[in-house]
């Protein structure tokens, strides 16, 4: 199947590719270029953080600088369960997979812990998580991890049960402390593919839906059109102790994948295989359907885009604030890719970046704008899909602009970290 897809969206290319500039973007997307090397571009130092294995998402909490991650754990599990990557070989080795908060201003050491997760039984086969902290007390975190559990009803004779039953937990934690408390388990019909999260409160919260179809024929098909055409869509969910209330909040996106808070309470959607960036609204109280102000193309599978906010802004008159949008070079690399059981595979990764005014100013050409700060061929880091930038204070680093960009990967051994230059890589 995986040698039929590339045929065809090779063949796809090889008509158009240097004709029409859409035709040119997707090519790109998909990652048929067979005949150009791919250049690594790292920072000025690159490190990995122990205990980081398949770990698919990155949030940064803002009150405490401390970054919190979700890991399978196990990339023999990972390569064989992840329903977004259609690797749905039913788990007779069920996944226990942790929180893990790293702290980014010990860079000297990055060490990660992992958190206790107490009445939680599992098993937590993970993917994207969000972040939550009430303005009046923000040492409080509430953790949303989507948990893609098998499903138990599930045997190979069934013609009506899928293989995974994924549902979202939401876990409460205090910074500072080894442990997080398992509040409730979150299921819903419109809940089918989780991908990633956006927590909206403690009782509310946005989750993507990264496929329709879960398997099969027509899952070739969706992933063969899903830039042109797609059935995925974005869920506002509302909840409290006696019922989950769930609406469609967006479905014009054709791959919803990614979510991340912009400035002013703008959400940022990921759309994968279409290669884009958009920019929308919240849902409101009434009327929850989001509005989608604009988009720019990125020349990669976007995954969990998100914002970089320069907490040294206007230190030296230049403000570094700006859009992230890590994600695969090449929907096809990873598409075969993914399963080697050998985890030597090489799947290219790309992290792009725009300013900020490209949210704000619909006419704001992106293309012309956008930087791309970091890449990898697959061989130090394989896949990424997620980066956040953290900024290291100019008084502790000789005045000079810097950063740390953390760098995570569904199917890698580790995160990755990597020291960067703003001057260079931003402006």
């Amino acid at each position: 199947m995986a040698v039929f897809f590339y045929f065809i969206v090779t063949l796809l290319g090889a008509l158009g590719a240097w004709l029409y500039t859409p035709v040119k973007h997707y090519v790109a997307v998909f990652g048929i270029q067979p005949f150009e090397s791919l250049a690594n571009i790292h920072g000025v130092e690159t490190r990995f953080i122990p205990d980081t294995i398949a770990c698919e998402d990155l949030e940064y909490h803002v009150p405490s600088g401390m970054l919190y991650t979700a890991c399978v754990g196990d990339l023999e599990i990972a390569r064989n369960w992840n329903p977004g990557a259609d690797a749905l070989v039913h788990p007779d080795k069920k996944a226990w997979g942790s929180i893990v908060v790293i702290d980014p201003k010990a860079s000297n050491t990055l060490k990660s812990q992992k958190l206790s997760l107490e009445n939680f039984e599992g098993p937590l086969a993970t993917h994207g998580i969000g972040l939550y902290s009430a303005p009046s007390d923000p040492n409080v975190v509430y953790i949303y991890a989507i948990n893609h559990l098998p499903n138990p009803k599930y045997a190979r004779s069934s013609e009506t049960e899928e293989k995974a039953a994924s549902q979202v937990e939401l876990f409460v934690h205090t910074v500072g402390s080894d442990k997080a408390q398992h509040l409730r388990s979150i299921t819903h019909p419109l809940v089918r593919t989780p991908n990633d999260l956006l927590a909206i409160s403690e009782n509310e919260f946005l989750v993507t839906n990264d496929h329709y179809y879960r398997e099969g024929m027509m899952r070739t098909v969706e992933k063969l059109i899903s830039g042109f055409h797609g059935w995925t869509d974005l869920i506002h969910l509302r909840f409290d102790d006696n019922r989950v209330d769930a609406a469609v909040a967006l479905d014009k996106i054709p791959g919803n994948n990614g979510l991340g808070w912009g400035p002013d309470q703008q959400v940022i959607v990921g759309d994968a295989l279409g290669g884009h960036v958009y920019f929308a609204s919240l849902p409101g109280p009434e009327n929850r359907t989001m509005t989608i102000s604009h988009y720019h193309p990125i020349d990669c599978v976007v995954d969990n885009a998100n914002f970089f906010v320069d907490p040294f802004a206007g230190i030296d008159g230049k403000d570094y604030s700006g859009y992230l949008m890590p994600g695969l070079y090449g929907a096809f690399q990873f598409i075969s890719g993914f399963g080697d059981p050998k985890f030597k595979a090489p799947i290219p990764g790309q992290v792009w970046y725009l300013p900020a005014i490209a949210g704000k100013d619909k006419q704001f050409d992106g293309t012309k704008h956008r930087k791309l700060i970091f890449a990898d061929d697959g061989h130090t880091i394989r896949s990424v899909t997620t980066a956040v930038l953290v900024a290291i204070d100019p008084k502790t680093n000789s005045d000079k602009r810097e950063g740390w960009l953390f760098v995570t990967s569904v199917i890698g051994a580790s995160m990755l970290a990597t020291k960067i230059d703003f001057e260079t890589a931003l402006a």
